[in-house]
């Protein structure tokens, strides 16, 4: 088995934070700023106080507060890997009883083994929607096995900070090896696993797998607003902007991007608001900025989380992507 790089810990080439440079480039599509406007509360902000003689300590509220959607990410000029180090200082945080630690979920020991070369691994809330996954399978092509909640709790605890050890991540991994081909719901768990197997198997995002069926793609529409999910998107944007500039100026649809082609969040995805723990960026607020100005007559989304975000701010009906053929 190839060695583990977890992504909590900086992989190799990553670029050192102390290098950055306080452009402040990467508040600019930051969701914490766009609410706050405060600086100290921004990964930028966080690096300076650092610089400033900060302590990690004082950094608490600011590393709290993050959603970890990846739009500093996709900005900053000097190449830093903000969700990775965003990630181990909410580790070393935990560690001195400053973050929150959410509760455990149970972890499914033992070997695991696959029935099929090509695996879709789905998250906690597509358990109540059968139909929706039944959808997805069909949508996806033939061979396709579910696997429900697996790798659920090392998504947990990537987001959280809590300690991840070898032997569970390797558990996880292992049986993975010996696929083809990956679909990921979780833009935290696809970046996880695109940065620990070979590139011999294909890891794609649950978004754009969808999106190589042509019927997927036909039901698409002018007036649909078309909600990324912005966690695998913004850290590989480099990689996935070339599909969805394609997407839009086939379809008219719009979508969560800037200008510069950064994913906007609704902050449904983070595990403060999953868990009701206090966070400093509103949904709501989120939802609203997305909306704004936009005449949308449906909202399409690629993840659950954002589906339920919009279907509780809005009267927009708004539906998965796996639906859009159904319309």
């Amino acid at each position: 088995m190839t060695k583990i790089h977890p992504y909590h810990q900086p992989q190799p080439g990553a670029t050192d934070p102390s290098q950055c440079n306080g452009c402040g480039v990467c508040m600019l599509s930051c969701p914490v700023w766009q609410q706050h406007h405060t600086k100290a509360l921004t990964y930028c902000g966080r690096n300076r106080a650092l610089i400033g003689g900060a302590n990690e300590e004082d950094l608490a509220p600011a590393a709290r507060g993050c959603i970890l959607c990846g739009s500093c990410e996709a900005l900053c000029p000097m190449g830093i890997c903000t969700q990775q180090t965003t990630i181990a200082l909410r580790r070393r945080l935990v560690e001195k009883g400053l973050m929150p630690v959410p509760v455990s979920l149970s972890k499914k020991k033992g070997t695991v083994t696959f029935k099929s070369s090509r695996v879709l691994l789905i998250g906690r809330a597509h358990g109540s929607k059968p139909a929706l996954v039944s959808s997805l399978v069909e949508l996806l092509g033939k061979g396709f096995e579910v696997l429900p909640e697996y790798g659920s709790d090392i998504e947990l605890d990537l987001e959280s900070g809590r300690e991840i050890s070898e032997a569970r991540m390797k558990e996880v991994v292992a049986p993975l090896l010996a696929a083809t081909e990956i679909v990921v719901s979780d833009g935290l768990l696809f970046n996880l696993l695109r940065s620990l197997l070979p590139s011999s198997i294909l890891v794609r995002p649950l978004g754009q797998a969808l999106l190589a069926n042509p019927n997927v793609r036909s039901g698409l529409k002018a007036g649909d607003f078309y909600m990324i999910e912005t966690r695998a998107y913004n850290a590989r944007r480099l990689e996935f902007v070339a599909l969805y500039d394609a997407l839009r100026r086939e379809t008219g649809c719009f979508m969560n991007l800037d200008l510069q082609r950064v994913a906007t969040p609704t902050g449904a995805a983070s595990y403060h608001h999953h868990a009701g723990l206090e966070n400093i960026v509103s949904v709501e607020a989120q939802v609203k900025w997305l909306l704004e100005g936009r005449d949308a007559r449906r909202i399409v989304v690629e993840h659950l989380d954002d589906q339920e975000a919009f279907a509780k701010y809005t009267m927009i009906p708004v539906v998965h992507l796996a639906e859009v053929v159904k319309g």
